[in-house]
């Protein structure tokens, strides 16, 4: 694959540097390779990886897409921290250390230099923060943005965590909460109305920059029996690491990790509570492991300051079963239309 194939991007509107390929490297992109020796400063056709001995390669792929993915006036941050942490998100759930990333930048005639620049700075934070660097990518002309990431994460070697591990009995958990992103997404789209500003832009800003705990799942590798991160939907989500491999799962609803904020629109009747379970875009992790783990995930949960919460077990049935609800009725989770 040829890296940073040259594309001019029609943009008039900018008074700075011309937005070629040769411009858009040099000024914004260059800077996220982190100097590292594999990527040869992007003056090459690829980039290599270099595997250590015991170590296996898992890679990723999310592409995001203008008015799919995110909104077409969505700040350059949010846009940024979006696309690296859902492909974080996946590296996550496969039990891995992210390392690196390619990308491929599809911009729109209203990029400009302003953009490139709010849009990289955000990169190269996040990159700092997960020790992770980039090493390549494409740059095309298009009429609407979309970003495209590849990552690539290490493992011990086969000790990748699948999605059909999970044993008869094993404990269902997952980390953080769920839903907030979901009722953010709807109340931009305006299908939800919340009166007070500051409940308001917390849920706006938790679709806005999901927060996937990604350090624990490496930490957990060698623990977990499966895992998932909760990207379409809690329900659709947990009948793939159950009931898509011939098992069921016994769920308490009391037990579903919800905000604060969130309970409370529930409690007062403002927002149905089967919404919570079939909305997606939360990025936290789903996992099973045995019960005699229970303690060690208590344990790496105060560690590493990572609300971890047990809410049922897996069975034999085949089907979804929850404690405490009636599930009738729910659309499990989002569907990709082609």
């Amino acid at each position: 694959m040829q890296f940073w194939t040259k594309y001019m991007i029609p943009n008039k509107k900018s008074k700075k540097i011309p937005l070629n390929e040769f411009n858009i490297i040099n000024k914004f992109l260059k800077k996220l390779n982190f100097n590292k020796k594999t990527v040869f400063n992007f003056e090459n056709d690829g980039a290599s990886i270099t595997i250590p001995k015991g170590k296996e390669l898992v890679i990723s792929n999310d592409t995001l897409i203008e008015n799919v993915h995110f909104f077409k006036n969505d700040s350059p941050k949010s846009i940024a921290l979006k696309s690296i942490r859902t492909n974080l998100s996946d590296i996550m759930s496969m039990g891995a250390i992210p390392i690196s990333y390619s990308m491929s930048l599809s911009l729109s005639k209203n990029i400009d230099n302003l953009w490139l620049r709010k849009f990289s700075n955000a990169l190269y934070q996040e990159q700092k923060k997960y020790k992770i660097y980039l090493i390549g990518g494409d740059i095309v002309a298009s009429k609407v943005l979309s970003i495209s990431i590849t990552i690539f994460g290490l493992t011990n070697k086969n000790k990748n965590i699948l999605r059909s591990g999970a044993k008869i009995n094993d404990d269902i958990w997952i980390t953080g909460n769920i839903g907030d992103s979901h009722l953010g997404f709807k109340i931009l789209k305006k299908k939800e109305t919340i009166s007070n500003k500051k409940i308001k832009n917390y849920f706006i800003n938790s679709y806005y920059f999901p927060k996937p705990p990604v350090i624990i799942g490496n930490k957990l590798n060698k623990i977990m029996t499966s895992a998932i991160d909760i990207s379409d939907g809690f329900l659709g989500d947990l009948e793939k690491i159950s009931i898509n491999f011939n098992k069921g799962s016994t769920i308490f609803a009391d037990k579903i990790p919800l905000s604060r904020k969130l309970k409370m629109l529930i409690n007062k009747k403002k927002l149905d509570y089967k919404d919570i379970l079939s909305g997606g875009d939360d990025y936290q992790l789903l996992f099973t492991s045995s019960p005699i783990n229970e303690r060690k995930i208590r344990r790496f949960s105060k560690l590493y300051d990572v609300k971890i919460t047990k809410i049922g077990f897996i069975d034999s049935s085949k089907k979804l079963k929850f404690i405490g609800y009636k599930l009738k009725g729910i659309k499990k989770s989002y569907t990709h239309k082609i």
